[in-house]
């Protein structure tokens, strides 16, 4: 029997089921990016499915072909990171079509559209040759991907993981349900008036989406015990395990340690100068609450873009010894004979050209007028040059610790790119975050395929083969995320002053909007019971940096810290470590501490039990309870959409 029909690895079903996957997880994972602030890998997921439906439904596919499955669903989704860090920015400047308060006119939109596919063409084309250098010499671990090739090498337990995820969803799917507002009076519901009465939700949803423990107990105002009833950041929190612990001990130290620090010390603007950190009254927890919020203005969101820079630049820092070794890579790769193994250089100059075609027009066509000819080819230079730096860092920290500097290098290269059009000017704003997106998903894609090829790696599959998957499929998701970014924004808006849209948008329809509003406990600053809280920190950072570049009026001393901060903790301890603490300052507490649990929950059942049991059965639970909760949000979301068409 010949090799090919033995194996069987890149075929129809799997490229079929593995863009389906791929495409519910992309949405999905954008609604959960909104949410907490960072994404979820979709490989374990991917290659738990593709088990389920290879080799549960159709019983025939082979460990290679669910491999090339759970690469093409990877590729698919992974996208979104790109798109959620940067694009969403634009909706919150103002970026849109003159009437329509949540869609970019279409040039914007397509010249996104041709950013996003290049820069998904070139992740994939630059980190190709860099395989041998990172997997085969270096030998970076990549955790999520060593996970992922411990599923595909455990046939026998393929099909009990399936049914373990589905289980996740079957439990996180409802509690989502219930938290979410669905156009329907639950209160004339009989059986459920105590429900709606304890979570005081004037039965626009049948459970509260927060629960404020401290408020419930009687403890101090000012010692946030505020819990997200969110099985996502259970789930995720749970995935991540002890590296992503990192982003709970920023949340404390923002929450529990700083703000209270600068209370005492009276760094805080006037109107907060009376909040009492003691207190137990309700109107100390609305003042607490206000502050929190608030907060993240004048000093939080300050210190954490200080700490994501200079994090990313640590991370360009340890990564520059990998870039003379990189090099030599391409060369020895190119003068070996034999069996081909890799993609060829042709078709590697061919996606190159073909990508920095498409970035050039996306360039220039998001510019208009005022990016002439050689300043969007100058852009796209600068753009070119960044994105190999940046996928060569993004690759080697993901391999080294399943965290990156994602955004962070995405938000330097926007300033780059701003100063070469004129920083002040506010036609530099759109192109220079479009060209960003490509950035930010290209690097995306790298540290995505580079885990890719190391579980391919791990279990014997062919090089070529997920380079191929990967080329087929990756011009699929950008369209996806984007599409998904705009129906969340019109469906629910996002952002710091999420609260502050929507109840613009109920003036604007009328004063009968406006009770409803009001009657679910929604204000300018409070959102409705059954809205979910999309704060979007990652783009709320880079509007932060843009409005600082733009204006110049930069409080130095804060960036600075935070920038001393996150070099010294990158370099000291971890790469990516102070882009991870840094980011964690815009997050909100309430689905931090739930996150943090998860961590916790992951941390002590490997000690009660084994780290083998619970990557078989908690790793496939967890991911279920994000995929759940995360569906059931895009479903609320197109219901809402259709029912304002």
């Amino acid at each position: 029997m010949s090799e090919t029909k033995q194996y069987r690895e890149l075929t129809l079903p799997s490229l079929i089921g593995g863009i389906l996957v791929g495409a519910l997880l992309n949405m999905g994972i954008v609604f959960a990016g909104l949410q907490i602030g960072f994404t979820i890998v979709g490989s374990t997921v991917g290659a738990i499915l593709g088990f389920g439906l290879l080799r549960g439904i159709m019983r025939k596919g082979s460990i290679l072909e669910v491999n090339i499955f759970q690469t093409i669903a990877s590729s698919v989704n992974t996208v979104n990171a790109g798109v959620i860090f940067t694009v969403p920015v634009l909706f919150m400047l103002g970026f849109k079509e003159e009437g329509v308060d949540w869609a970019l006119g279409s040039n914007e939109w397509f010249a996104l559209a041709l950013a996003c596919m290049a820069g998904s063409l070139l992740g994939v084309v630059m980190i190709i040759p860099l395989r041998r250098q990172i997997i085969d010499y270096e030998r970076l671990r990549f955790p999520s991907a060593v996970a992922v090739a411990a599923i595909l090498k455990s046939p026998g337990a393929g099909m009990q993981k399936a049914v373990l995820l589905m289980i996740g969803i079957a439990i996180s799917a409802p509690i989502t349900f219930a938290t979410m507002d669905w156009g329907i009076d639950w209160s004339s519901v009989g059986w459920l008036e105590g429900l709606i009465e304890w979570g005081n939700t004037g039965g626009r949803s049948i459970i509260p989406g927060q629960i404020n423990l401290g408020q419930e107990f009687g403890s101090w105002s000012g010692l946030r015990l505020v819990f997200a009833v969110s099985m996502l950041c259970l789930g995720a929190g749970f995935l991540a395990g002890r590296p992503g612990l990192a982003i709970l001990y920023g949340t404390l130290l923002n929450f529990w340690i700083l703000i209270p620090a600068c209370v005492w010390l009276g760094w805080v603007p006037p109107d907060f100068v009376n909040f009492d950190f003691f207190a137990t009254s309700d109107e100390s927890f609305e003042a607490a609450n206000g502050l929190a919020g608030a907060f993240s203005g004048f000093t939080a969101n300050k210190v954490g873009i200080g700490m994501i820079l200079g994090g990313a630049i640590a991370g360009i820092v340890v990564a520059l010894p990998a870039l003379k070794a990189a090099i030599a890579s391409l060369k020895a790769s190119s003068s070996e004979g034999g069996r081909q193994e890799e993609m060829s250089f042709s078709t590697i100059r061919v996606g190159l050209v073909a990508g920095s075609v498409l970035l050039f027009g996306a360039a220039k066509l998001s510019g208009g007028e005022a990016v002439g000819y050689g300043t969007a080819l100058i852009v796209t230079a600068a753009g070119l040059i960044w994105l190999w730096l940046a996928g060569l860092v993004v690759a080697q920290t993901t391999g080294r610790t399943d965290w990156s500097p994602l955004s962070g290098l995405a938000l330097i290269a926007i300033a780059i790119l701003m100063g070469i059009m004129g920083a002040k000017s506010s036609s530099s704003i759109l192109p220079a975050v479009t060209i960003g997106a490509a950035i930010c998903v290209a690097t995306s894609m790298c540290a995505d395929m580079m885990a890719d090829l190391k579980t391919g790696y791990l279990v014997g599959g062919r090089p070529l083969k997920q380079q191929m998957a990967q080329l087929l499929t990756c011009w699929i998701g950008p369209g996806i995320a984007l599409g998904t970014v705009a129906l969340l924004w019109s469906a629910f808006a996002f952002g710091p002053d999420q609260a502050q849209i929507l109840y613009d948008r109920a003036v604007a329809t009328g004063p009968e909007a406006v009770a409803a509003l009001e009657q679910a406990g929604g204000s300018a600053t409070v959102l409705a019971q059954g809205t979910p809280q999309l704060g979007a920190p990652q783009s709320a950072a880079l509007e932060a940096a843009i409005n600082m570049v733009q204006s110049g009026d930069v409080p130095i001393g804060k960036y600075l810290t935070g920038f001393i901060v996150g070099l010294l903790v990158s370099i000291l301890i971890s790469p990516g470590l102070g882009v991870m603490i840094g980011l964690s300052l815009y997050l909100p507490f309430m689905y931090m501490i739930v996150f943090g649990i998860g961590g916790l929950l992951s941390i002590i059942t490997t000690r009660i039990f084994s780290a083998r049991q619970v990557e078989s059965k908690g790793v496939p639970l967890a991911a279920g309870l994000i995929v759940g909760e995360a569906l059931v949000g895009i479903v609320n979301a197109v219901i809402k959409v259709g029912g304002s068409l």
